[in-house]
């Protein structure tokens, strides 16, 4: 079966690079059908194998993601609880992965059959692979899931209870475009003479939120909106899943009328876009880091405010590009006794066509940043 997967093409250094983690998947053939050496308590070595319990799970361990033997077996889970931490377990799809906290050097590929009848309408698209580790915490892992046969598989990196689970921590991507952001003054800054404050002694935006700590989802950090290409394309059930962001942002110097002229920080952004499209839901990789000025680290570079755009001098990407005069849209409003700095970033998607030029799409995120 003939599949079409986006390129992605990135125009500027503070976009969000979406690299393709996995296409369409239908007609493969499904390791649920083990070997007579495979079963549900196997020994797998340096050379690899499977361990599985058809026709519900099943584990393909490569070669080298061991360096010793070690006996892996599993269990199916009935009526245990699973831990909610990243979401609530399909019933059915539990299982013991024993010994658990055990790391592969090379990823396993896992396959889940997932009754799709037991899913709500639009959940199908923030079901995940749940592994609880070693220390109790959970680590989500998205993949591909294949609505026809019902089977969801993902690369896991760690063994140990396992489970298919809606994903809490989900942001729903919706239709484009959002609205224009309104720009703003900037609050005062700590000193009005004498020389210019040292990073993180200036006016001082910042967020965050990840899986493991505070969730983006009930944060309100990010908001995602998708043009008509990318709905047309990837359909209009898309979710951003687990992400982790991570922003600051220093107005270090400003002029006479209180207008921020220097700035120093960084926006690290990284997550899965889950997209059904017809008979499957794919994953594919939202990962970007940005920083001010030319290093690997975050330094003061120049700042032109002109209406509700920031005009960065300067900004370094996590490949290591750098561009000049990046224009960030922004808006500034009062929160409680504080302030909310909000800054739009936005990626463009190529998705190849069979004849003609490849047809462009966009995804926009705005940032919530608070002083």
């Amino acid at each position: 079966m003939r599949t079409s997967c986006p390129s992605h093409r990135l125009p500027v250094a503070v976009t969000l690079a979406l690299a393709l983690a996995g296409c369409q998947q239908t007609d493969q053939e499904l390791p649920f059908e083990l070997a007579p050496d495979q079963g549900a308590d196997v020994q797998i070595g340096i050379d690899g194998g499977t361990v599985g319990l058809p026709p519900s799970f099943a584990l393909e361990v490569p070669a080298n993601a061991l360096t010793s033997p070690v006996v892996v077996t599993v269990q199916q889970l009935f009526g245990a609880s699973f831990p909610s931490d990243a979401g609530v377990a399909v019933p059915g799809t539990a299982f013991d992965l024993q010994p658990v906290g055990t790391r592969l050097d090379e990823s396993a590929r896992v396959e889940i059959r997932v009754p799709v009848d037991a899913l709500e309408e639009g959940q199908e698209a923030r079901v995940s692979v749940a592994v609880v580790q070693a220390d109790g915490s959970v680590k989500t892992y998205d993949g591909a899931f294949d609505l026809t046969s019902g089977v969801l598989s993902a690369e896991i990196d760690e063994l140990g209870p396992i489970a298919a689970v809606i994903t809490a921590d989900a942001i729903a991507v919706a239709p484009g475009p959002p609205a224009t952001l309104p720009g703003g003054s900037f609050p005062p800054p700590p000193t009005t003479v004498g020389p210019a404050p040292a990073p993180g002694d200036g006016v001082l935006f910042e967020g965050s939120c990840s899986p493991d700590a505070r969730q983006c989802f009930s944060s309100g950090l990010v908001r995602l909106w998708a043009d008509e290409v990318v709905l047309r394309r990837l359909g209009d059930d898309l979710f951003l899943l687990n992400p982790t962001v991570t922003a600051s942002l220093d107005f270090i110097d400003f002029d006479a009328d209180g207008v921020p002229t220097q700035l120093v920080g960084s926006v690290s952004v990284d997550g899965n876009l889950k997209a059904r499209f017809n008979s499957s839901v794919s994953s594919y990789r939202l990962s970007e880091v940005v920083r001010t000025g030319p290093g690997g680290l975050p330094s003061a570079t120049t700042l032109d405010v002109t209406g509700n755009v920031l005009v960065v001098g300067e900004t370094t990407s996590g490949d290591g590009t750098i561009e000049f005069n990046q224009e960030l849209e922004y808006g500034i409003t009062g929160i409680g006794t504080s302030e909310m700095l909000i800054i739009e970033l936005e990626a463009e998607i190529d998705f190849a066509t069979s004849s003609g030029p490849d047809e462009v799409g966009r995804v926009t995120a705005h940032l919530r940043l608070r002083r």
